[in-house]
């Protein structure tokens, strides 16, 4: 490369880092610093003695590594299954394992409540039909069953990834050289699988810390870190909540230290042919229990397309509801103020996708091309991807609460908490696509005497729009079902659709509150179906 066009390289390079490090530093490592600093300043020991501290940080690990536990067994069964056995169903399996994926938080939480809990289906049919009075879950067992339907998927994902890309011969030399099938995946498979399984178990660990709907809805007498923090500041107890922040944040930090992967996967890409099941009777009891496990994974979306339907006044002490209306809709298209909710989180969840897109591509392109600066970069850019969704809340408050920065109790604090809860996702994601990019395919149109920027649109753009437009469209579809930063930091002027369906469900506005629902599922599913469509166009 010329010394000429190497200089150019360089200052185009070290304008990025400057850039991003000024954005980051404003918007992550300030808010962070400065909550350390004023914990510190009113540190409120007591915060954990009194009103259940201890117990919420006992209960919040308790559940996160009992939550690993049940998610890995689950998903990487179901990853084993998937990937190594061909029977009947297993397409349709496959292709409904990710639906836990397509829920937000809260609406699954909610659906789940109609299921299992005091007015669900499952306990009114055990009580009417058996007797069973009480049959219904809540606190730990509750909160334990709905982060494994939820968190199963990482370690699916993950697992079922790692299972494609192992050297099946390493395997079957272990069992040539006499090896029994249970030595040779502990002593060979288990340890090529580790660094998967470990990411997983970090995602899961961290996810279930962070988690809020399920303690909130299902934790009764079973406090939780993410609810009690709620809890503090709701009561505008201010040093209470940033010293559980804290405790918080290092809980996570501790799921990084002891759930990081310590080695790089071993073995070659070897996919391999899955084994088809001979048995007649082990391929139907296989596709029976596919179906049954399908209708499991699709159970919460359909209760809540249903109850959307239901006249709720109407529904007293029956199994199943038996009146019907379309006024749960009627309600929402009949009120313009009712948009209101939807219109805020598509704005807000618009222009949070759009600046985590401007700001995660130089950042992917400095990491991904080991730029100088790149990693220490890459560490200050995951920071949020360490702290729950309560901690950056707080962070935020802490931070823009002041005269130079008065963000707090506005309306574009929410986009800005969006905004730092994705840019971890959309940089791992476009580092991904950029890392294997060949840059002499650039060298070559150039020296044809393409233009630059011919070249970046014939060649750069159909290579990475793809991975591009699948990250920032899952971005957008979670902001739009952004609950847990969202119940803390939203004001009257811009009430999202996730406070929104939280408030008519906890009021008179049950029905309304399954509508909004359903609609936010279909604007998730649309921003899914568009950015595929977008991509293939660009190819």
């Amino acid at each position: 490369m010329p010394t000429e066009t190497r200089q150019v390289l360089g200052g185009r390079d070290s304008i990025l880092l400057a850039a991003c490090c000024v954005l980051l530093g404003l918007t992550i490592a300030y808010p962070a610093v400065r909550l350390l600093w004023e914990a510190a300043r009113g540190w409120e020991l007591q915060a954990l003695y009194a009103k259940s501290g201890l117990a919420a940080l006992r209960n919040t690990i308790f559940i996160s590594c009992l939550s690993v536990f049940t998610s890995a067994v689950l998903g990487s069964a179901l990853a084993l299954l998937l990937t190594r056995y061909a029977f009947p169903g297993r397409g349709l399996l496959a292709g409904l394992a990710y639906l836990p994926f397509t829920l937000p938080p809260l609406v699954g939480t909610v659906s789940f409540y109609y299921i299992i809990g005091r007015d669900g289906f499952v306990p009114r049919f055990l009580e009417q039909s058996f007797g069973l009075e009480n049959a219904f879950l809540q606190g730990p067992a509750a909160i334990l069953l709905i982060h494994t339907y939820s968190f199963y998927v990482f370690f699916y994902a993950m697992v079922s990834s790692a299972i494609d890309t192992l050297d099946r011969s390493q395997m079957e030399a272990a069992r040539t050289l006499g090896a029994s099938p249970f030595r040779a995946f502990r002593e060979v498979t288990l340890p090529m699988l580790m660094p998967a399984l470990r990411g997983a178990a970090l995602l899961t660990f961290m996810s279930s810390g962070a988690s809020f709907s399920a303690p909130l809805i299902f934790g009764n007498d079973y406090p939780m870190l993410s609810v009690r923090i709620y809890e503090e500041q709701s009561a505008h107890n201010s040093g209470a909540a940033m010293t559980l922040t804290v405790v918080l944040a290092a809980v996570s930090l501790l799921g990084v230290l002891v759930f990081r992967a310590r080695r790089a996967a071993g073995g070659v890409a070897s996919k391999g042919v899955r084994t088809p099941l001979r048995s007649q009777r082990a391929r139907l009891a296989a596709g029976v229990l596919a179906g049954i496990f399908a209708l499991i994974l699709l159970t919460p979306h359909l209760t809540i397309l249903w109850l959307s339907f239901v006249n709720h006044r109407e529904w007293y002490t029956e199994v199943f509801p038996t009146v019907f209306t379309l006024d749960n809709y009627l309600s929402i298209l009949r009120d313009p103020a009712s948009f209101g909710p939807i219109r805020n989180s598509v704005w807000m969840s618009a222009l949070a996708a759009s600046a985590t897109l401007a700001v995660a591509l130089p950042c992917a392109y400095l990491v991904a091309r080991k730029r100088p600066g790149g990693r220490w970069l890459n560490v200050l850019v995951m920071i949020p991807w360490a702290l729950p969704g309560t901690v950056i809340a707080i962070n935020l408050i802490v931070a823009f609460n002041e005269s130079w920065a008065p963000l707090a109790g506005t309306v574009w604090i929410l986009p800005l908490a969006y905004f730092v809860r994705n840019v971890p996702l959309l940089t791992r994601m476009a580092a991904a696509a950029i890392e294997p990019f060949d840059a002499t395919l650039i060298e070559a149109g150039r020296s044809l005497g393409a233009s630059p920027a011919y070249c970046f649109r014939h060649i750069v753009t159909p290579l990475l729009t793809p991975a591009i437009a699948a990250g920032t469209a899952l971005v957008f579809a979670t902001c739009l079902g952004e609950f847990v930063a969202s119940v803390l930091l939203w004001v009257p002027a811009n009430i999202p659709i996730a406070v929104q369906i939280n408030g008519a469900w906890r009021g008179s506005g049950i029905g309304t509150a399954f509508a909004y629902s359903v609609l936010l599922m279909a604007l998730v599913a649309a921003t899914y179906l568009i950015s595929r469509r977008f991509a293939s166009r660009i190819l």
